[in-house]
């Protein structure tokens, strides 16, 4: 998947980040969205669309750049739907 070479890409220049996917526990996510909200010293959270968007809320993002989007125009549709609807 590309978001595991953007992950590498991270790793490689030493910058601290978040990882979500659709491989990621339920109970798990809320954890990462709230650690990330909460600490200004994690310069990026990369999700999947996979990862699904209900009841997500990053509102420590001032920038969402849709990298690898899924080309499942439903999936596809909904996350942009969401973003563009609660903005940044």
């Amino acid at each position: 998947m590309l978001i595991d070479i953007l992950e590498i890409f991270l790793n490689i220049h030493g910058y601290t980040y978040l990882r979500l996917d659709g491989s990621t526990k339920v109970e798990q996510r809320q954890l990462l969205m709230d650690h990330f909200n909460n600490n200004p010293k994690i310069f990026v959270f990369i999700l999947s669309t996979r990862s699904g968007g209900v009841g997500m809320n990053l509102t420590g993002a001032d920038s969402v750049i849709f990298y690898d989007s899924d080309w499942n125009p439903a999936m596809d549709g909904k996350i942009y739907y969401c973003y563009y609807q609660n903005g940044p």
